[in-house]
């Protein structure tokens, strides 16, 4: 008897638990109309995909080094071209800039291994806040100039501040 008590008991603390909305999980997809620009509370996490395939053209002279918001398709086409490769995820990542834009991070040539990661984007009241870590490695026999390329839902707007982290 004392063994069935405790066991109704047990149940009944985890059917209480399951019940209780605090441990639900919250997960909800809604559909988003790009002309309407959403309010958003200080510091909420800004949703973004990182583009893949793609380099600097090697024209873009150095002045571009840094942070870009890009609108449209002939202004990122001034700065990126497309480097497809084989396998499945060769393709370059498709951009539709009439709902999206893209955030470039560009930095110098370097023959150490460049680095750019530890990418966030915050909405900060009419801002958004960007921030991410550039790292070098090992000295190498070739350079490259690395880039990130952020696409954002352009429901998310603002000026763009910029917090970036150099680690060697």
């Amino acid at each position: 008897m004392k063994n069935f008590g405790l066991t109704l008991s047990a149940a009944t603390m985890l059917f209480l638990a399951c019940g209780n909305p605090a441990n639900e999980k919250k997960e909800k997809i809604d559909t988003i109309d790009s002309s309407v620009v959403v309010e958003t509370p200080l510091d909420q996490q800004v949703p973004f995909a990182v583009a893949n395939n793609y380099f600097i053209k090697n024209n873009v002279s150095d002045d571009k080094n840094g942070v870009h918001k890009i609108e449209n398709q002939a202004d990122f086409d001034a700065i990126f071209a497309p480097a497809a490769t084989m396998g499945d995820n060769g393709m370059p990542t498709a951009i539709d800039f009439s709902k999206e834009y893209v955030i470039a991070i560009i930095s110098k040539t370097s023959d150490l291994n460049p680095q750019i990661d530890q990418i966030t984007l915050k909405q900060d009241g009419t801002n958004l806040l960007l921030d991410y870590k550039e790292t070098v490695g090992e000295k190498q026999s070739y350079s490259i100039r690395p880039a990130a390329v952020l696409i954002v839902d352009k429901q998310y707007q603002g000026d763009i501040n910029v917090r970036s982290h150099e680690a060697l």
